[in-house]
């Protein structure tokens, strides 16, 4: 059974995981435009 709390921690570590790939992708494309 999984509590709150970890549902929690799971959602925080996908948007924090989610917003890491963005500003890498972000990042990729700003050295391949320059």
């Amino acid at each position: 059974m999984v509590t709150a709390v970890s549902q929690a921690e799971i959602y925080i570590a996908l948007i924090v995981a989610l917003h890491g790939a963005v500003l890498a992708m972000r990042l990729c494309v700003s050295l391949y435009r320059s």
